[in-house]
């Protein structure tokens, strides 16, 4: 399935892309909700970083056709969601779960950084600085919590304990995947429209009344879906005409 593009997964290539705007749409309506980043992981992290790559492209081209067509939005889509996709299309590839590093030293990382932002107090204006401290202690308890969970699941043995850890890291990493998309933009932007400093500044403030529950959303939405879409993806792509009516059991 990994690495192969047939005509099953050009085909689901294109049902994901659709799927990924569809979603986008009917959530762009809830501020802070976001459902883009477990689909395309879970699409990716399956199918790997070639389809996960066609489906970006497609994804951030198409979707203009809904929101329009502003270039710089077009450059940002096609910068990250295409390292998005290389990214855990090859992590998807390995046979070992992640590193067992990289996933608590990025929630150590984010949890401090919150946390440490939250008791410094951001310079933003008092009209949003009890909201943005909710939303950064928010954050730090939610990384929090993964950590928590990753250090216990890697004490306990057995399958179904890799396959935890495994979803821990991939959460971690596309909580920490938001947070950059938001400072990509946060540099594009202002070069892109030729903002003077103390614009480029507010625009990064502003910035992080969205990416804070975006990063929640993110890490929260990759623990309770990515076991579901990994099964959903993982059994359409045993589905050739050759296995087609055969059980799961066969299939295995």
């Amino acid at each position: 399935m990994k690495g192969r593009l047939d005509v099953r997964t050009i085909t689901a290539c294109a049902v994901v892309t659709a799927l990924l705007i569809a979603v986008q749409y009917v959530l762009g309506f809830v501020p802070g909700v976001e459902l883009v980043t477990v689909l395309l992981l879970s699409f990716c992290f399956s199918y790997g970083a070639g389809a996960g790559m066609i489906t970006a492209t497609a994804f951030s081209l198409l979707r203009c056709f809904v929101w329009g067509f502003d270039p710089k939005v077009i450059v940002q889509y096609l910068i990250y969601f295409n390292l998005f996709a290389l990214l855990f299309g090859l992590l998807g590839r390995r046979e070992k779960p992640i590193a067992v590093w990289i996933c608590p030293v990025l929630l150590v990382l984010m949890a401090a950084g919150s946390a440490a932002a939250a008791m410094v107090g951001l310079p933003v204006s008092v009209l949003y600085q009890t909201r943005v401290n909710v939303m950064l202690w928010l954050l730090f308890g939610v990384m929090s919590a993964l950590l928590v969970l990753y250090i216990v699941l890697l004490c306990v043995g057995g399958k179904g304990a890799r396959f935890g850890r495994e979803t821990a890291s991939l959460a971690a990493l596309a909580a920490f995947c938001t947070v950059w998309f938001t400072l990509l933009d946060d540099v594009l932007t202002p070069l892109w429209y030729g903002y003077t400093l103390d614009a480029a500044i507010a625009y990064f403030y502003t910035g992080f009344l969205a990416m804070l529950p975006q990063t929640v959303c993110a890490a929260v939405s990759v623990v309770v879906l990515f076991p579901v879409l990994k099964r959903i993806f993982g059994r359409a792509g045993k589905r050739t005409p050759s296995n087609i009516g055969r059980t799961d059991k066969d299939m295995v």
